[in-house]
Formats: C-alpha cells, sequence, structure tokens
C-alpha cells in the first residue's frame, strides 16, 4: 500500500471507529495535540515520563506533545470536571519523536462488567471493520507480583530478574520452591491455569483473571499467555491489563487495562 492509500485508510478507520462508538453511546472527544504543562503540578512519574516526550517551554510555561490519551484526558477531567462516563478519540500521540495513530476509549467510574462489554464491542469493529482477529492476548493484573511476591523480595534487582525472566540469578535470590520460579518454569500459555496452586482461592486478582480467561474464551479466543512480571507504569495502573496482537495488522496492538487514582476507570486503545 503506497503513503497516500495508507492515509486514507487510517482516516477512514478513524472515522468508521468514532461513528460505531457514536452509537454504542460513548462521547466523542477532540482534544488539542499540544499539551500545556505546569511545572508545580507535574508529579514523580509525570517527570519520569519526560523522557520520552517532546517538550519545550515559552514565556513560563512548559508545552508537550500528546504523550498519552488517558494521561492527557485524565488530566483534562481533573481540570473540567465533566459528566462524561464514557468517551471515544482518535488521533497521533507522539513517544521517543515517533508519531503513532490511535483509536480508544476511555470509561469513567465503570460498573461491574462494562471492560467486558467494551472489549466485546472492540473485539466486534475488529472482526466487522477491519475484517481481522486476534492472533494473541497477554493477560495480567498489577496487583500479581506482590501477592506472588513476599515484600523482602520486592527489591529492583529480583523484580528486573523476572521481567527478563532470569530463573538461574532468580535461584541465588528465592527460595528454592518458590512460586515464582515454579510459574516461570512454566509456558506463559500454561502459566493461569497453574496461578490457583500459589493464591488463596478467594484472592480477587485471581477471580478476576479467571473470570477475564472465561470471557476470552467464549469469544472463541484461546490463545491467551499470562504475564506475571508486568510493573505499572504508572501507580494508579493497579487492575487487570490486557494487550492482544492481531493477525493481518502485525503492528496493531489493542492494550487495555483499569487504574484507580483521582479518578477511577479503565482505557483501551488500538494503534493503527
Amino acid at each position: 500500500m503506497n503513503k497516500q492509500n495508507q492515509i486514507i485508510k487510517i482516516k477512514e478507520i478513524e472515522l468508521a471507529f468514532l461513528k460505531y462508538f457514536s452509537n454504542k453511546n460513548y462521547k466523542l472527544v477532540d482534544i488539542d495535540l499540544i499539551e500545556k504543562l505546569d511545572w508545580s503540578h507535574l508529579t514523580k512519574e509525570d517527570l519520569l515520563q519526560m523522557k520520552e516526550r517532546n517538550f519545550w517551554q515559552n514565556n513560563n510555561h512548559i508545552y508537550s506533545l500528546r504523550h498519552d490519551f488517558t494521561d492527557q484526558l485524565l488530566r483534562y477531567h481533573s481540570i473540567f470536571p465533566t459528566d462524561f462516563k464514557k468517551v471515544a478519540y482518535s488521533g497521533p500521540i507522539v513517544r521517543n519523536n515517533e508519531v503513532i495513530s490511535q483509536i480508544g476509549i476511555e470509561n469513567y467510574l465503570p460498573i461491574y462488567n462494562q471492560f467486558n462489554d467494551s472489549f466485546n464491542d472492540f473485539y466486534h469493529f475488529i472482526k466487522t471493520y477491519l475484517k481481522d482477529d486476534i492472533q494473541l492476548i497477554i493477560l495480567g493484573h498489577y496487583q500479581l507480583l506482590n501477592e506472588l511476591l513476599e515484600e523482602k523480595y520486592r527489591t529492583l534487582v529480583i523484580k528486573n530478574m523476572i521481567e527478563e525472566r532470569n530463573l538461574s540469578g532468580l535461584k541465588h535470590q528465592l527460595p528454592h520452591n518458590h512460586p515464582i520460579l515454579k510459574l516461570l518454569s512454566e509456558s506463559t500459555r500454561h502459566q493461569l491455569s497453574k496461578l490457583s496452586q500459589y493464591l488463596d482461592q478467594s484472592s480477587q486478582t485471581l477471580l478476576t483473571l479467571k473470570s477475564w480467561e472465561e470471557q476470552l474464551i467464549k469469544q472463541g479466543l484461546t490463545n491467551i499467555h499470562l504475564d506475571i512480571s508486568a510493573q505499572p507504569s504508572r501507580s494508579y495502573y493497579k487492575g487487570v491489563f490486557i494487550r492482544c496482537y492481531l493477525n493481518k495488522h502485525d503492528t496493531s496492538i489493542l492494550t487495555g487495562g483499569f487504574y484507580s487514582g483521582d479518578l477511577q476507570g479503565y482505557g483501551m486503545a488500538l494503534t493503527l
């Protein structure tokens, strides 16, 4: 596909997406690519992510190109509260000097099962409009590592080894029968079925992951892999998360997850 046709195709997808979710009673939002930031109100997390942003200073103000829709919408919502509970958007984000087109949704103060419903709606859009399907799903929960790993072992060294699946190194850091060692010895596709052996059956994290697994299987999506190593890039990412890779559009990734900070909700977005 040449560059001109690719541009047209992306705009067509964005328009179809906005119409689709507008019909699902989502409010459409169109926010400027350039954000005006206040140094005095930036959190430690904001400052850590500034290295990924394109920003500049003018007349004592800091301006930045949009880095993440969820962050921008949460910041906008905190300054200009609205009664919108469900919003849909499309447009570019800029990370590490790369411009990426993205379509997505945010649900604020969601009720039970809304995340599942939104995923099903997004999946239906992928199948009917993109004529594509999901080939692989990575499922996880940002509380899982803390439930598996005792506080005394939650060091940066050990967490990095878990992320790298460095079993040989972890064997020198953890007891030989530790659940982390046993789980990492399993294929990621089998880890979720083994998880109940190491967590209390009443664990909300376990119940949430199992519920998601059941919902995905009902949709015919069975290639599900557990990520026990995930660490949130923001402190307010505290719940379940999902990453889906498509069959035909191999550079498009559908991601979603819960957050709980000044505002509770979840977001879901697809890169184009």
